[in-house]
This record gives C-alpha cells, structure tokens and sequence, in this order.
C-alpha cells in the first residue's frame, strides 16, 4: 500500500494511491496551493496485519500531537 494523504482547505481529505516511486496513480485535481502543508506518506503491505499496525501507529502519533511525549520522554 503506497497513500498520500493530504487536507484541502476547506477540510475535505484527499487520499491519493502512490506507485512506487510516489507519483499519484490518479491525481486528486486540486493544486498544492489548495492543500494545507501536511501530508502523510503511508508505505506498508496490503494486508489485515499491516492494516492493523498502520492504525497503532496513527494512534501513537495522534496521542503525542496531542497530548505531547510521555513524561520522562527523550525530546528531540
């Protein structure tokens, strides 16, 4: 599985398949200047287990963007 993950400015989500060198298979029609500067890059198999281990670690970093590193945490 090779996604990009983008937000519009007005709040929709854009979800783009990658091919291997990380071009959009079919480009989402909305210029860079309509995205908000994040996006998320996801490369992983396809599959239930990968799919699993994907939303742990959306989770993990969902909580430390929102709630910070544990205390005691190494900080970069």
């Amino acid at each position: 599985m090779h996604r990009r993950y983008t937000i519009h400015r007005d709040g929709d989500i854009l979800v783009e398949d990658l091919d291997d060198q990380g071009t959009p298979i079919s480009p989402e029609p909305v210029p860079p200047e309509e995205r908000l500067p994040v996006e998320v890059i996801i490369r992983s198999s396809d599959d239930p287990d990968a799919r699993a281990v994907l939303l742990e670690l959306m989770e993990l970093a969902y909580g430390l963007e929102t709630d910070g590193p544990p205390e005691g945490a190494l900080k970069s």
